[in-house]
């Protein structure tokens, strides 16, 4: 029996799971998917997305928050034995939990599948050779950490661009485009998607409701809607509203919400959300990023790590100066 382990974190690992899954397929080949949460805030997501993207053959739930963080190789062994073996093993991550299996496991076959700009730093890691300098194992908590499996990695990857040594295989998301329909594109409707960015990225919330402010009134004839991360608190959406924004309500991820309300937008705009990339995957509609001065970042290297995505983007827009 052919059985592939699938570990995934976020919401955008797992859709990116399933299409592996779906590329992958073999009759009578076990799919297990392991589900790594931090928040509650991402388990729910999960589960709300596994009601459209089923199928399959075991689903496993790890906590890793608090004291779980230091326990888990203990709680995987009621779920993996060692040296158990797998096919295929997707991850979304490299560390912890997944890294520990990679070295439990027999596995023929690691790859990487995407998470966003997560990919790319992860790449750039791989490529620089930093992550095989230190093995953080312990023995205590019989957690295993050797980074040198990670020479091995496969990459399942939207992004065709990056350069690596690593064997690359083009996600080009060809399974999930043969279920959706070619959708409804409503006219003067567009989407500015949201990040987490308040003070990760951009100095203060003032700022950032001052760029979603130009933002708006560059787009005089449209009805602007706003996608919050899944992590944005109340007061701050609260706020977004009452410039002006529709916001748009969902349990899913973009990715396949689309799919689910049955319509596209015209545009889609963000600041640093690779949700731009996908949807014109998936929908055929490309997005712009919206390039920001560095005045308004905490420092120099976020400015610098958006600038790497907007100089690689394919539509890129400039707001009116402040």
């Amino acid at each position: 029996m052919r059985k592939r382990l699938f570990i995934v974190r976020t919401p955008l690992q797992f859709f990116n799971a399933f299409e592996a899954m779906q590329r992958f397929a073999e009759l009578n080949a076990e799919n297990e998917l392991l589900v790594v949460y931090g928040s509650q805030a991402d388990l729910n997501i999960i589960q709300s997305m596994l009601k459209t993207l089923s199928g399959w053959s075991r689903i496993i739930y790890q906590p890793f928050m608090g004291w779980k963080k230091k326990f888990y190789a203990f709680q995987l062994k009621k779920h993996f034995h060692n040296n158990s073996y797998y096919e295929h093993l997707f991850t979304g991550m490299i560390h912890h939990i997944p890294l520990h299996l990679m070295n439990c496991l027999n596995v023929d076959n690691y790859w990487l599948i995407d998470d966003g700009n997560e990919t790319r730093m992860i790449v750039d890691h791989l490529n620089r050779g930093s992550y095989y300098n230190k093995d953080r194992s312990q023995p205590l908590f019989a957690i295993q950490q050797n980074p040198q499996v990670l020479k091995q990695l496969k990459l399942f990857t939207l992004y065709d661009d990056l350069k690596t040594e690593h064997t690359l295989l083009v996600n080009d998301y060809r399974y999930f485009k043969t279920q959706v329909s070619q959708l409804d594109v409503k006219k003067n409707h567009v989407l500015l998607i949201g990040s987490n960015l308040v003070e990760t990225y951009l100095k203060s919330e003032a700022d950032y409701l001052e760029i979603l402010t130009q933002f708006k009134q560059q787009m005089p004839n449209c009805i602007v809607y706003y996608a919050p991360h899944r992590y944005l608190n109340k007061n701050t959406l609260n706020a977004i509203e009452a410039l002006g924004y529709k916001i748009l309500k969902y349990e899913t991820i973009l990715e396949l919400f689309q799919y689910e309300q049955g319509w596209c937008f015209e545009g889609y705009y963000s600041i640093r959300s690779t949700a731009i990339d996908t949807l014109a995957q998936l929908y055929a509609i490309q997005g712009s990023y919206i390039r920001l001065p560095e005045t308004y970042f905490v420092n120099h290297q976020k400015w610098q790590e958006c600038n790497e995505i907007w100089n690689t983007a394919k539509q890129v827009i400039q707001l009116a100066p402040r």
